[in-house]
């Protein structure tokens, strides 16, 4: 095949490549935390990530918190078949939550308002969670959530609304080591969003901890939608932190890593993240070689 006709080919196979994630849902909200870990925290005793991940560690905590999640989302190293195609990068690429936990009660939880917008998706979400002790040291949790999605313009049915449960477990095994397990949509009311979780957290030494997932689509075959997460995390100071992890999710025919810092003091609390994702089947809307940068910042504040 000569140069003439390899490249119309190219262009072809960039389209088909770039388009077909029409088909496929919005990625899952991740708070900054979850950012820095590559998503790892199923066993984590989490307050604000306890609406999205496992709501069994909301019972855990004493008081109440109030934390503003934010994070944009580009593209590294763009491949010039977007310019050939006149096919840019979309530039609203956005996610942001609100979170409210309560913890002044036997039943412990909270509220979440999220918003998303990815590659002409959309995505509003309304969590409300609530959590109880199961013993001194099992907890169970409950999720709903409220999703209003919007799809691109052409495809069928473009408001869709579904009401989606999660149900938690955490058990504290000893003092360095808790596991935990979330199924997600029991009911399958969201095609494609089931799951199964499991987590464990061990703290290595009095300032690193590592912390590890796996999971995956529970109505499909486990070798082919199998996702991993793995992180660890190092106390430098009292308050600040620094974490680290790597995730590889065949479901969505993704990996990458994640990186953060963070300062959480008494009252208040920062942090920042980037965590870079690699696509490489064929449900992505990205070209060869690009990638997903998530840079993410967050306001905690306790009361």
């Amino acid at each position: 095949m000569n140069k003439s006709t390899l490249l119309p080919v190219i262009a072809i196979s960039g389209i088909i490549f770039a388009t077909t994630s029409y088909s496929a849902h919005i990625r899952d909200f991740q708070t900054t935390r979850l950012n820095s870990t590559a998503g790892a925290g199923v066993a984590s005793l989490l307050s604000t990530e306890a609406a999205i991940l496992n709501p069994a560690t909301s019972a855990y905590f004493e008081g109440n918190d109030a934390s503003y999640q934010s994070y944009t989302t580009s593209i590294q190293k763009k491949n010039t078949l977007r310019d050939t195609n006149n096919d840019p990068f979309p530039k609203q690429n956005w996610s942001q939550g609100l979170f409210l936990s309560d913890s002044s009660s036997g039943i412990k939880g909270g509220v979440a308002y999220l918003t998303q917008k990815e590659n002409q998706y959309k995505r509003e979400r309304t969590v409300l969670h609530g959590s109880a002790p199961m013993g001194p040291k099992s907890s169970l949790g409950v999720t709903y959530n409220f999703i209003q999605d919007e799809l691109p313009r052409g495809r069928k049915d473009r408001h869709r609304t579904h009401h989606q449960l999660s149900i938690g477990f955490l058990r504290i095994l000893d003092e360095a080591t808790t596991v935990g397990f979330v199924l997600t949509d029991p009911t399958r009311t969201t095609p494609g969003q089931e799951k199964v979780l499991a987590g464990i957290q061990y703290q290595l030494a009095s300032r690193f901890v590592i912390i590890g997932d796996m999971g995956a689509t529970y109505t499909k075959n486990f070798s082919d939608n199998y996702v991993w997460r793995g992180a660890l995390q190092i106390n430098v100071f009292d308050d600040f932190f620094i974490r680290a992890g790597r995730f590889h999710d065949n479901n969505l025919e993704a990996k990458g890593t994640g990186w953060g810092v963070s300062w959480i003091g008494p009252k208040l609390g920062v942090e920042f993240a980037q965590k870079t994702s690699e696509f490489y089947g064929k449900s992505s809307y990205l070209y060869q070689k690009e990638k997903l940068i998530d840079t993410s910042i967050s306001a905690v504040i306790k009361f």
